[in-house]
């Protein structure tokens, strides 16, 4: 397909308002059709995971508008897509979401133009979720994936080398966006000389770290066939404990190499025990020498909050600097910030003071 058609492919199951599309006009109305009715309503991901109901809905509602003011200037008949009842029903709680991505040496045909070169869908991976349609659900934000992740992931991305064949903790993975991808990275960069990777997913909620346990086992996800990450509810809070069992658990049983967290700090009172937790897991094993770092990923939204957490690393005895972005946008589709850039996301690298 070309890439035009590509970018609407993953808008759809990225779920992008349909006001923020671009109909790929340029083509033949039967050529639209078809794409239409085969790579999107007929496609077998599709079927397994569908957006709701409502998203749907809007989308053909755009489509069929599209389709029809096309088919008037060709002066053509008015083209049909299949017959496909589409009811409108309640707020939707839930929807799956598919997000696309490639590798770097396979990501340049994406920045061609859309009109004119091809893409190559056999290079790219997805990453498919079911997650919350609101932002706030069940007394957490956790069943959504925000930005700050798609930024990280990106990053990881460019640099698999972070997390191949390493020994990865995850902070607040929430519904497993960032895991999907993490153990995608390690699959694909493992050989059969390189160390076998780890990666340990944490959350707070249970009914978050559920759902994340299920997204990563979802078939069409690589996260499925990674034969070792470990689940585990973990409260900051309880770094703050003296003789915390936490300690333990981190460097005798996970034993991290990298730490990594997005968006996880929102909420001044929680960042006296995340910064003890991120201290917990940099510490050295007393089985291993192994260098520690962690990677976090901040969305700008208060000054004072963000100055207050980089305080608390310094006052803990760790270093943190900010890493360069070196891209404006992620292939990931956001929908829940858009009206937030990469460029309010920072990111840092954490160390213990030396």
């Amino acid at each position: 397909m070309n890439a035009q058609q590509f970018t609407l492919l993953r808008s759809f199951f990225g779920l992008t308002p349909p006001v923020a599309l671009s109909f790929p006009s340029h083509c033949s109305i039967n050529l639209i059709n078809s794409f239409f009715v085969n790579d999107i309503l007929l496609n077998p991901h599709f079927q397994q995971y569908p957006p709701s109901i409502q998203y749907q809905q809007r989308f053909w509602k755009w489509a069929i508008e599209n389709l029809e003011e096309l088919a008037r200037k060709q002066e053509s008949e008015a083209c049909q897509i299949c017959g496909k009842g589409v009811p409108l029903q309640g707020p939707p709680a839930y929807s799956f979401v598919t997000h696309f991505w490639c590798m770097p040496e396979q990501s340049s045909e994406l920045l061609t133009s859309p009109n004119e070169d091809a893409v190559d869908v056999s290079h790219q991976h997805t990453a498919t979720l079911l997650e919350s349609r609101t932002m706030i659900e069940s007394g957490t934000t956790g069943l959504r994936t925000w930005l700050a992740s798609f930024v990280l992931a990106q990053h990881l991305i460019l640099n698999p080398d972070l997390v191949a064949s390493k020994r990865v903790l995850e902070l607040g993975s929430g519904i497993g966006f960032l895991g999907i991808i993490i153990a995608s990275l390690q699959q694909l960069q493992e050989t059969s000389t390189s160390p076998s990777p780890s990666l340990w997913l944490t959350d707070v909620n249970d009914e978050v770290l559920a759902r994340c346990r299920d997204n990563m086992n979802l078939s069409c996800n690589l996260s499925s066939r990674h034969q070792n990450i470990g689940y585990m509810k973990l409260d900051w809070s309880e770094s703050l404990e003296e003789n915390s069992p936490i300690s333990s658990f981190i460097n005798d049983k996970i034993n991290p190499e990298v730490i990594l967290g997005a968006d996880i700090v929102f909420d001044p009172s929680l960042i006296p025990g995340l910064v003890r937790t991120i201290k917990i897991s940099l510490q050295p094993s007393n089985c291993s020498a192994t260098f520690k770092t962690m990677i976090i990923a901040l969305t700008l939204r208060n000054e004072e909050t963000m100055r207050s957490f980089l305080s608390h690393v310094r006052a803990e005895s760790m270093r943190s600097e900010e890493l360069l972005i070196v891209f404006e946008t992620t292939p990931f589709f956001e929908t829940v910030e858009r009206d937030i850039s990469c460029e309010n996301v920072k990111l840092f690298r954490i160390i213990t003071a030396t």
